[in-house]
């Protein structure tokens, strides 16, 4: 399986991103991999020890393509998305469906979110350190 198969993949070449970053935080548990689009879009794609994504998140003045970043997953996410259409609010969206959870909030032209999956978090990564 490719490092980044599991949730999706971003486009790190034909985007013109402006390189891809890796980090691990101070606690060692949480690694990620950190790129910014040409249009200043940071997509973080959390990894675990195998190098299988689990999470992805987001942040910019546009959104980035979902489906791109959710790959298989995006048919879940538009179900669960055409279920709670009308429970969406104005500025912030969920969707929890089955295994995958994902958040959207925009405020002042800033879109941010994330999306995991549940049972693929790793031993001590809780969803507060998916940002």
């Amino acid at each position: 399986m490719p490092v980044h198969a599991q949730l999706g993949a971003t486009t790190r070449d034909a985007d013109g991103s402006s390189g891809d970053v890796m980090h691990r935080a101070q606690s060692g548990l949480v690694t990620y991999h950190e790129t910014t689009d040409a249009h200043g879009i940071v997509v973080r794609e959390y990894v675990d020890s195998s190098g299988k994504v689990y999470a992805v998140s987001w942040r910019g003045p546009a959104m980035p393509s979902v489906q791109s970043l959710l790959g298989a997953y995006f048919d879940t996410f538009r179900e669960g998305a055409n279920a709670t259409a009308g429970a969406a609010g104005l500025h912030t969206a969920r969707v929890a469906q089955g295994d995958l959870i994902v958040e959207n909030r925009v405020r002042l032209r800033e879109y941010s979110g994330r999306a995991w999956l549940a049972s693929a978090l790793p031993p001590g990564v809780n969803t507060t350190d998916i940002q």
